[in-house]
């Protein structure tokens, strides 16, 4: 049984489960446990009047340009009820420019901000758990989770001034979710929906099937159901003439009216079209090199004196070439906050320069099962390999041979968890012997189980042929970002060659890790393991279901596309993953906690028995870097998609305050 296997680092689950976070926080921050988070955003009716009556202030820059009569007075400007957010340390000042540097796509704004809009609901602070209300005022789930209805907050402008509606939530659904030339494959909480308009501000979504879950999606990625309609409509061909839309985009250098369309959508294109959002912050300008945001001067959050937030003015990133530029930018005191493409590595460099250059560093714990995920392709073509992928012993096998300890003193200072994948100890569907299985370092056990397969050394040179004879030419295919993978991945397959298994290993582009994963060609590959707190697992099991096909997971794409065409495409899994696929239907469907927590959890026991894919190192430290004039920033924090970065600690009240000279 895998409960047998234990890892020599993994006593501290069992004893810290509860506790395991703040430790690490605990030991970046000297020794000094960090202080609650007091941060709260809720309704307020003394601050609501006070807006109401104009009381609030607003940032000199905008106060400028409603005496020059170019933008409406702030009564105006906010919704009927404001949502007052109480910053975690004190109340701000305006202006002032977050200077940021990244690799890559410099229109995106993690770590400053959750995403480009605000969303209907969002989630639990500081640890994303439970659902709140944010620009909706009210959701009610009808008909046995077959309906949701949302009243939203009146008056809600998109940052150009248009008010915001239910037509938005609509025209989302019906032109760009239901369009198959935008969106090839409907998202399956979506499948069959319908909306309802009940008026401006009310409006229902209908599904065929329940779908208790879509709160959580809603929560996390909800900037995708919506857009402002009465922009978009300009670039559809539902209400425009497609021939001039080609026209449009063959005179813009862009392929043809879908891209064109999505180019404008998303902002993150050099052709800047000032769609309206509904976040902190809009874009203004961008090239090749810079972007720079500007306040969004209809956001429709104040603090709890009525001001409205944001507290700063500009954002700007600079692209620069790799992430090791990045590091040195930081640590010579260049950003004003970041933790976006740093690594666990970069920790000392930041630390011994952070006094000279005015910044600190806070150490993050990444929210992921396993920084590094290895995933076989148990839908490989070539049926040789399928056959060894699939053998549960070899999975096992080597997960049994690598010696976590080692890598975590290496690569993490010792200050992250080995363990197998699972979802982290905070989670309800957490169990201490899902993160013990197979993840003792046993390269004897990681032997005889090959030898058991047959999978023996012929010609003596220390590799470990197939029941062939033939070599097995295993190739591992990996683009690196966010944690530690080359070290992660150097280590490892060092590992597995001690118990006789070569794999080659091939850096590739993510690009290219997207193309070839999605039509399952490689075959091994990794990812880090996120989704696996509880606001994501449930809804999108990646590592454990074949319900996904992308760049991400590997494992089971075949699998994962008859699921997905309801049997028309792909392979039909064996009875053992259909059975990972009908637990979590019930988990998706049920209103009944404990019978999604037990579906849950019977997933999860199926990884630890069956390693589907293979966990090294989880909850790793995560540098992340705030210069001191940067005020509001919470010591203690999480760094990870499950929690959008920097969101859950309110950074529209971040402030800057520059540091008194002569002092």
């Amino acid at each position: 049984m895998y409960t047998k296997h234990f890892s020599k680092g993994l006593a501290v689950i069992q004893t810290t489960v509860t506790l395991l976070l703040s430790v690490l926080l605990m030991i970046a921050c000297g020794g000094k446990a960090p202080e609650p988070h007091t941060g709260t955003a809720t309704e307020d009716t003394t601050v609501k009047a006070a807006a109401r009556k104009g009381q609030g202030r607003e940032a000199p820059m905008l106060d400028r340009l409603v005496s020059e009569g170019k933008l409406p007075p702030l009564i105006e400007r906010l919704p009927e009820s404001p949502l007052v957010v109480t910053p975690l340390g004190e109340i701000g000042t305006y202006g002032g420019t977050i200077r940021r540097a990244l690799t890559g796509d410099i229109a995106q704004v993690p770590g400053v901000q959750k995403s480009i809009a605000e969303l209907l609901v969002g989630f639990e602070r500081p640890f994303p758990k439970s659902i709140e209300p944010n620009l909706a005022e009210s959701y009610t789930f009808e008909d046995g989770g077959h309906s949701v209805v949302f009243k939203f907050r009146k008056a809600l402008k998109w940052s150009d001034g248009h008010p915001l509606t239910a037509e938005d939530f609509e025209f989302d659904l019906l032109y760009i979710e239901f369009n198959n030339q935008i969106t090839p494959v409907v998202t399956p909480m979506l499948q069959g929906a319908t909306l309802e308009i009940h008026d401006d501000y009310t409006f229902s979504y209908h599904f065929p099937e329940p779908q208790p879950l879509f709160l959580k999606k809603l929560a996390h990625s909800g900037d995708n159901y919506l857009a402002p309609a009465h922009f978009m409509r300009r670039y559809h061909p539902e209400f425009r003439d497609v021939e001039q839309l080609e026209a449009e985009a063959e005179e813009l250098g862009v392929e043809d009216w879908r891209r064109y369309f999505d180019v404008v959508n998303n902002t993150r294109d050099l052709l800047v079209f000032h769609r309206p959002v509904l976040s902190p912050y809009m874009i203004i300008d961008k090239s090749s090199t810079r972007s720079r945001f500007q306040r969004n001067p209809y956001y429709p959050k104040v603090d709890p004196v009525g001001n409205q937030l944001p507290y700063i003015d500009y954002i700007e990133t600079q692209k620069v070439e790799s992430a090791e530029i990045k590091a040195a930018k930081a640590s010579t005191g260049q950003v004003t906050f970041s933790g976006r493409q740093f690594m666990t590595a970069d920790i000392p460099l930041f630390k011994r320069f952070e006094k000279d250059n005015g910044y600190s560093t806070y150490i993050w714990p990444r929210p992921y099962g396993s920084d590094v995920v290895f995933q076989m392709n148990l839908t490989h073509p070539d049926e040789r390999l399928r056959r060894v992928f699939q053998d549960v012993r070899f999975r096992r096998a080597l997960s049994l041979a690598i010696d976590r300890d080692e890598i975590n003193d290496i690569v993490y200072f010792g200050r992250a968890v080995p363990r197998q994948l699972t979802v982290v100890p905070s989670s309800r569907y957490f169990e201490p012997e899902f993160a013990r299985a197979y993840a003792d370092f046993d390269p004897g056990q990681a032997r005889a189980l090959l030898d058991e397969m047959g999978l023996v050394d012929v010609d003596g040179d220390g590799v470990r042929e197939g029941t062939d004879g033939r070599p097995l030419n295993i190739t591992l295919e990996y683009t690196l970002g966010e944690t530690p993978k080359q070290q992660t991945v150097e280590l490892v397959t060092a590992h597995w060659v001690e118990v006789g298994v070569h794999v080659s290993r091939k850096r590739i582009s993510g690009a290219l890790q997207s193309t070839r994963a999605t039509a399952g060609l490689m075959d091994m590959a990794i990812w880090h393991a996120d989704r696996n707190a509880d606001i994501l697992f449930p809804i999108e099991p990646f590592w454990y279901v074949p319900m996904h096909v992308g760049q991400e997971p590997l494992l089971f794409s075949r699998w994962a596309r008859w699921y997905l065409s309801g049997g028309k495409k792909g392979w039909e899994p064996p009875p053992k993953v259909k059975q990972l696929i009908e637990w979590w239907e019930i988990l998706r469907r049920t209103e009944d906690m404990d019978e999604r927590v037990e579906m849950g959890k019977r997933i999860l026991r199926s990884q630890a028995e069956n390693v589907w894919s293979i966990g090294v190192i989880g909850l790793g430290p995560h540098p992340v870097v705030v210069k001191d004039e940067l005020k509001n920033v919470p010591r203690d924090g999480y760094w990870g998609w499950d929690s959008r970065w920097s969101w859950p600690y309110y950074p529209e009240t971040w402030y800057l305050q520059p540091e008194e000279s002569g002092s």
